[in-house]
């Protein structure tokens, strides 16, 4: 069952996830009630993007650590915002072929979140259509808690 006051956050490399992240840091700000876990989700590079090996190593390790930054930045963001450090903490976790939505809600369901906590990009209909969006999978696939897309 989840618990209201465990909060899923996630970051990509836009920046509407961290507008999202300081959007949460306002709301929460100065309260040690929450949990929040900020988590991103690694995808390996597609074969068919980097066909030669040594490239595709080279745009997995970028990819990554610029996940990692992002984990970081949005960490300092939240304790900048007065949360307690040991109530926030940071998750890389990879896709293992599943979509980053659906890597999202198993997550949200193994740790019992109540809340997951999203950026929208502001994708077009016609955009959205091609490529999917990750906050609309989101929102359209959560049971159980509460869904806070940020724009």
């Amino acid at each position: 069952m989840p618990i209201w006051n465990r909060i899923l956050a996630t970051v990509d490399e836009h920046d509407s996830s961290m507008q999202a992240v300081r959007y949460l840091a306002g709301v929460l700000g100065g309260s040690d009630a929450c949990r929040v876990r900020i988590m991103a989700v690694y995808q390996a590079p597609e074969p068919d993007a980097h066909p030669q090996q040594e490239q595709r190593a080279a745009a997995a390790a970028q990819r990554k650590q610029l996940l990692l930054e992002r984990l970081e930045a949005a960490r300092q963001v939240l304790v900048g915002a007065r949360i307690p450090a040991y109530n926030v903490s940071t998750q890389l976790q990879e896709s293992g072929g599943r979509t980053i939505a659906e890597t999202i809600m198993a997550a949200q369901r193994q740790g019992g979140f109540g809340t997951i906590v999203v950026g929208r990009r502001g994708l077009s209909k016609a955009e959205e259509f091609l490529f999917g969006s990750v906050s609309n999978s989101i929102v359209h696939n959560a049971t159980d808690c509460a869904v806070w897309v940020i724009s």
